[in-house]
């Protein structure tokens, strides 16, 4: 029956989900294996990989299969799921304010190539969480959700222009920050 699931439309999986507690299952399966990864990045990226994104990651599909066994209708499943998890970083963004890590505390040591890279590397996710939240959700959506931007607008409610806009915006932020250090790095290596 799974092999049958994998034709199945996100919308025709959502119903099943109503069924049976095997079909229900199974169609709940082929849903998680179509999003979760997708998810488990937004959640990553939002919430600057703090271990409460796994949580906020793991709440996402369980509010989602919730929501199926209620009996409500759907018509965008994708859509769905990211504003479960939207809401949810959003919700625990404003219970708690993490402690931000200056970028100018970041120092590339000379002797480690690879070690250097790491470092760029939580640069930039640093560089990221210090961007607008508007600029930061839509660029996670794009760049690491490879979302396109009409899917991006309807999951934010917001119009194409407006995320044409902030991910432009998010872009020069962050070429703009990272330039210095991009030049040290240069100079480094």
């Amino acid at each position: 029956m799974s092999k049958s699931l994998k034709n199945n439309t996100d919308e025709e999986l959502f119903d099943l989900m109503k069924s049976n507690k095997n079909t229900s299952r199974l169609a709940f399966d082929e849903l998680y294996d179509r999003y979760s990864s997708k998810i488990y990045s937004y959640c990553r990226k939002i919430m600057n990989n703090s271990p409460v994104a796994d949580d906020i990651y793991q709440e996402t599909f369980t509010k989602f299969f919730e929501t199926a066994q209620k009996g409500k209708e759907m018509t965008n499943v994708a859509g769905y799921i990211i504003r479960i998890a939207r809401n949810l970083c959003l919700n625990e963004k404003a219970k708690k304010h993490n402690d931000k890590v200056a970028l100018e505390d970041y120092i590339l040591p000379s002797y480690d190539k690879s070690y250097g890279t790491k470092q760029l590397l939580d640069l930039l996710d640093s560089a990221i969480e210090e961007l607008p939240e508007q600029y930061k959700e839509s660029l996670v959506m794009k760049e690491y959700m490879d979302m396109s931007y009409q899917e991006i607008a309807d999951n934010l409610g917001i119009t194409l222009p407006i995320v044409r806009i902030r991910i432009y915006r998010a872009k020069n932020k962050l070429r703009k920050v990272l330039a210095p250090y991009l030049n040290e790095l240069e100079k480094i290596l």
